[in-house]
């Protein structure tokens, strides 16, 4: 008995050291960054006291925490927090994808394509935002719209989606920049039946901004299809092929995930060596900016559904790293003091102590190939530089 005993512990131990080495221990072939902008611990709150069933957040098995400050503030604005976590320097507030001395930097695409990765950009805003242009683009204000647009043609991104027009085509140098992105080898699409439907290996999908997120109930404004659409040369091809049926086949809360989900089939064909992707959920940020409760609450449920399905690809391709964080937090957001009935998560209400951004720590969290890495309490710079590593 007492020799079976022993031979038992020792295959126990061999099969926990076994689990151990494939789960703490296999290298990630694929790395998805889901950044939400300005999604801090009162947004997360948001979700899981809103909901009654398991979240994608009680998912990852690792869970840190990421000081959001820039160079120069304790408070960080978007492209200098975009940048930290694309490119691990701090900049100064203002400064996209270069560092404070206005020298270009290099960011975790840009390393993940010289290591033979393919690359893609999925964003529920403009391609040029602050985000996205950290990972591709090197300007000292998110202002220049024109010319982030124009390193975007310069990125060599294998897939990107996302909205904004506008800087691409309505420019003071009258220069068409779909026509030099298809020049490149890319196909570009204006509409979303056209990137659902598309069997390509290399597009941009161009969106009309009612087709990538919900408009803030709390905004006078609303994004509509750039001015100027009709002339450019995307729009002009889909127009000889026919193809002029803008029906939108997906309502707004439900594209990012289907937009996550048509990136992931493009890059993981013929990625012998892998693909990064970089995901920006953004509109988080604006309700946090607007103080707005209802809002917060549901542009986090829809961010959950944007997780669960990068959760559940990971599941099926287990050699793939997600890392999920914030760039900042935004309007302080807490949760109210209010009493509720049992199983009545609809009376939830958000305060805010402040419209604008502020230095909290955000969250990290990680599933998937050596998501272990990920547990403790980090400066957002630091993140790359761990991502890098692993990717290597």
């Amino acid at each position: 008995m007492k020799k079976y005993s022993i031979h038992f512990a020792i295959l126990v131990a061999v099969t926990i050291l076994s689990s151990c080495t494939l789960e703490c221990y296999r290298k990630p072939k694929n790395v998805i960054y889901l950044i939400g902008d300005g999604m801090g611990f009162g947004a997360v709150s948001s979700l899981l006291l809103s909901m009654d069933e398991e979240t994608g957040f009680e998912q990852a098995p690792v869970i840190g925490l990421s000081e959001t400050c820039s160079a120069n503030n304790y408070v960080t604005d978007s492209p200098a927090g975009g940048t930290a976590l694309a490119t691990g320097t701090r900049t100064c507030n203002g400064f996209l994808g270069v560092g404070p001395d206005s020298v270009q930097l290099e960011s975790l695409l840009k390393k993940a394509q010289k290591m033979g990765k393919k690359t893609g950009i999925v964003v529920n805003t403009t391609l040029t935002e602050a985000t996205p242009g950290a990972f591709y683009a090197g300007v000292t204000s998110r202002k220049e719209s024109y010319k982030i647009a124009e390193q975007f043609t310069e990125s060599d991104v294998d897939v990107a989606i996302g909205a904004g027009l506008s800087a691409f085509i309505n420019r003071p140098d009258s220069v068409d920049m779909t026509a030099v992105l298809i020049e490149k080898g890319y196909d570009v699409y204006l509409d979303w039946k056209s990137v659902l439907n598309t069997e390509s290996d290399k597009f941009v999908g161009i969106l009309d901004m009612g087709d990538v997120h919900r408009r803030n109930k709390k905004s006078n404004t609303t994004a509509s299809a750039a001015d100027g659409a009709e002339v450019c040369l995307a729009a002009r091809l889909a127009a000889s092929e026919g193809n002029t049926d803008t029906t939108r086949f997906s309502e707004p809360t439900e594209y990012l995930h289907k937009a996550c989900t048509k990136a992931l089939t493009v890059l993981e064909k013929g990625a012998s060596k892998g693909f990064f992707l970089m995901v920006e959920s953004a509109i988080i940020d604006g309700y946090g900016h607007n103080n707005d409760s209802e809002g917060m609450i549901e542009e986090m449920k829809e961010f959950d559904q944007t997780l669960k399905a990068l959760i559940a690809y990971v599941d099926e391709h287990p050699n793939t790293l997600l890392v999920v964080t914030a760039d900042h937090e935004t309007g302080g957001t807490g949760v109210a003091y209010k009493s509720h009935e049992v199983n009545q998560p609809e009376g939830l209400h958000l305060n805010f102590s402040t419209k604008g951004h502020t230095g909290t720590i955000v969250p990290v969290f990680a599933y998937g190939a050596r998501a272990k890495k990920f547990s403790g309490i980090f400066q957002n710079k630091e993140l790359p530089g761990i991502i890098e590593g692993l990717m290597r």
